[in-house]
Order: structure tokens, then sequence, then C-alpha cells
């Protein structure tokens, strides 16, 4: 961990060193396949999901929120009790799947390319949620034409820090299936402010 301070603190140093002129906000729209949401129908409707974004320099945080099926979310709040062994049915009712990242963001015009870590968080239909917290990695690229641009990003989501930092180690170790074999394709529109 301290090996990773040192360079965290020298991004965020020289983020804080650079002009207010290089912030950007955005606001976007995006269609992931809806195969991913567990439906095997290849005819299944996309996923919808809306995007919030703010950029300073490279460092970059975002919102995006999903918009998911009920099957999708019976599906992932339906678990074991450890300590019964009994099957706790999950919710069964459409959802958004909340992800707040932060990261960095690089662009080369019109290039854009990003990469992001954060946590999710369930929210369902009628108020009700899923208490428990996961967390996401993000990595994706694009193109920006001026006040608009269009990127893909993919996304793996892990159920806690521990599995993400599994991960990571893996990935530094040369084997990069743990972190991104299971990610997530959105194609997304943004516009630029």
């Amino acid at each position: 961990m301290k090996k990773l301070l040192v360079p965290l603190v020298v991004v965020t140093l020289l983020a804080l060193a650079v002009p207010a002129a290089f912030a950007e906000w955005e606001l976007g729209i995006g269609l992931t396949p809806g195969q991913v949401a567990g439906n095997t129908d290849s005819n299944a409707d996309p996923l919808l999901n809306f995007h919030v974004g703010y950029s300073w320099s490279i460092l970059y945080a975002s919102w995006d929120s999903y918009a998911m099926p009920d099957y999708w979310v019976y599906q992932n709040t339906t678990y074991v009790d450890p300590s019964t062994g009994y099957t706790v049915q999950g919710l069964l009712a459409p959802g958004f799947l909340n992800l707040f990242d932060v990261g960095v963001k690089i662009v080369l015009r019109p290039f854009i390319g990003y990469a992001e870590v954060g946590t999710d968080y369930l929210y369902v239909r009628g108020g009700q949620s899923y208490g428990k917290m996961g967390v996401n990695f993000r990595l994706g690229a694009g193109v920006k034409f001026g006040f608009w641009g269009v990127n893909l990003s993919g996304t793996e989501v892990f159920a806690s820090f521990t599995d993400l930092s599994a991960a990571i180690h893996q990935a530094a170790h040369g084997d990069w299936s743990y972190l991104t074999g299971g990610m997530v394709p959105t194609l997304n529109f943004s516009l630029y402010f």
C-alpha cells in the first residue's frame, strides 16, 4: 500500500497545479447488451444507463446508474445464509445499479481513455435497497468531437475490496483474466460542458 501512496500523492499534486480551465462536466446515456443481465434471448432489450461525470485535469469522478430488470435484481439479491445454510429469496422488482467511481482520465484529442475504481449500490423500486455494497473496476476508451463524444467501457463488479485487491494482485503478476474476464461492455454517448 505504501508503494501506491507516493504515485497517488504525485498525481493529486499535479492535478491541483493545473488551472480550473481543464475542468469539465459530462452527461451521458449508455446501452449495455441485455444478455449480461442473465437473459439468454439473443434479442433481449439492451439495458439503459445514465451517466454524470466530472474531470479536472487527469482526475475523474463519475456516477453511472444502470436500469436493471426484475429477474436480474432477484438473481443478484438471492443468497445462501452462511449461518443456517438456507437460501434467502431475493427482491423481485426492477432497480438501479448505481456505480460511484473515481480514477484518471487521459484526453489526447480526439481520443480519451480512463480507468476507475469505486463502489456500487443497488436501489430497488419501492424504496427498498440491498444493504450490501460492492466494488467495481472500469476501463474505457473513446473519441471526443468538441461538445459530444462516444466511448466504449467495460465494467467488472466485485463483491468486496478483498476480491478486487486479489484481482489487481493477479494482474500485477501477468494474469489479467481475474480483473477483465467478466467485464460488462457499455456503449456511451456523452455531452461535455
